[in-house]
């Protein structure tokens, strides 16, 4: 057995996205998260559990700057992407999310096409030059998403026409299409029955094992789900990550009483 290249080793250890100490403040007096400092790699699926209004989704959503458009809101703390923090006045948001994208609770598909659902922003963008580019784009996101098999006959049939679930993965081809290299998901199971949400969960593990090395964070609610798809997890618990680690040590070997107690439904 030969040893792994040093640099693509390192490659793959490097973080994409860091938080370091991330604040949000809302109405500039009530500090919704005290201060965060989390990493996040290429390739993984980070889950961030806790029970409702511990800041869970306070800080998914600060990660691709969405609180700033909340009037009255402040994110305090660095947020680096690429080594580059983005936390600034100055930093693009319509560019940002290109990068980053998010999935959320209910499904959103455009009142367009399932074809056009997948090509309206690549197009906007500019990415795309001609009709092959167009149809390899539109097959290789839907195959992502684990939907292609499903809809490949029906490309120009309206979105809304599709099942939840099903609209869901195809939010989530959606973002993809971009060719994102870090998903935020907030809750991307709370509107759907137990095989859709099945289905999405399979859809987040073979993302996470395509070898894309696509960043995937998920806030649940679902201890359970958070077990099936994350290799890591992180728990909030009012406005503070209290712990984080492998999925495997937070649900198997907890260090926080706070995290045990949520854990054995003593409270959440």
């Amino acid at each position: 057995m030969t040893d792994k290249n040093p640099t693509a080793q390192a490659a793959a250890d490097q973080a994409l996205l860091v938080t370091k100490d991330v604040t949000v403040t809302y109405d500039l007096t009530h500090e919704a998260l005290h201060k965060t400092s989390l990493s996040f790699k290429g390739g993984e699926v980070t889950a961030l559990i806790g029970p409702s209004g511990c800041g869970k989704s306070t800080f998914l959503r600060s990660l691709n700057l969405m609180n700033r458009e909340i009037p009255k809101c402040r994110i305090g703390g660095e947020i680096f992407y690429h080594g580059r923090n983005i936390n600034t006045k100055t930093e693009n948001l319509f560019e940002l999310r290109k990068s980053i994208g998010m999935v959320f609770q209910q499904p959103t598909p455009f009142r367009k096409s399932i074809r056009e659902n997948i090509l309206f922003a690549p197009k906007k963008h500019g990415r795309l030059h001609g009709k092959d580019e167009e149809d390899e784009l539109v097959e290789t996101s839907l195959k992502q998403a684990a939907l292609w098999d499903e809809v490949k006959d029906k490309l120009k049939q309206s979105a809304h026409a599709l099942s939840g679930g099903q609209q869901q993965r195809l939010c989530i081809a959606r973002t993809l299409a971009m060719k994102p290299d870090v998903v935020l998901y907030d809750e991307p199971c709370s509107a759907l029955d137990p095989i859709s949400t099945y289905t999405i969960e399979e859809t987040i593990r073979q993302i996470a094992e395509s070898g894309a090395g696509i960043c995937q964070i998920i806030v649940t609610h679902n201890m359970e789900q958070a077990g099936r798809v994350s290799d890591r997890t992180a728990f909030f618990y009012m406005g503070d990550m209290v712990e984080t680690g492998t999925t495997q040590q937070i649900f198997s070997v907890p260090k926080d009483q706070r995290l045990s107690d949520y854990l054995t439904g003593r409270f959440g």
